[in-house]
């Protein structure tokens, strides 16, 4: 999105507890969030990277949270339509990163759903080897 590369955007109409920002690196687009908490907050999130990816045309995607809740349920979330929305592709990839235990936990749940649904998704412990699987062939 024009400026997230340059300051936080918060979401419209709520606490400033979460913000995030999505920006070009490469390519793949980069999408950090930080002190997501509800479901709400989720799908704005995941609505403004959908959008984003979109209207660039980029079909790789990283996502890195931090200090954020977990997710276990896909559905309340969001989740499914922002896969669906990214993985319209054939090129796709969506690599995600989190700075929690916990945080892994429900990103290994998410690529499971995903890859049974046939979606190239992967979680890593580090972004710079979901960087890496990016910008792989």
């Amino acid at each position: 999105m024009h400026g997230f590369a340059d300051r936080p955007q918060w979401p419209a109409g709520a606490d400033v507890s979460m913000w995030f920002t999505v920006r070009q690196v490469d390519n793949y687009l980069r999408a950090d969030v930080y002190g997501r908490e509800t479901a709400e907050e989720t799908r704005r999130f995941l609505q403004a990277v959908a959008g984003e990816a979109q209207k660039s045309g980029v079909d790789r995607v990283l996502i890195s949270v931090h200090s954020s809740r977990p997710i276990f349920r896909v559905q309340q979330y969001g989740l499914a339509e922002f896969l669906e929305a990214i993985a319209s592709r054939p090129a796709h990839r969506i690599a995600t990163v989190a700075d929690s235990f916990e945080g892994r936990l429900a990103q290994q749940y998410v690529v499971r759903i995903a890859r049974a649904r046939r979606l190239n998704v992967r979680s890593f412990s580090s972004e710079e080897a979901a960087a890496a699987w990016l910008q792989s062939e």
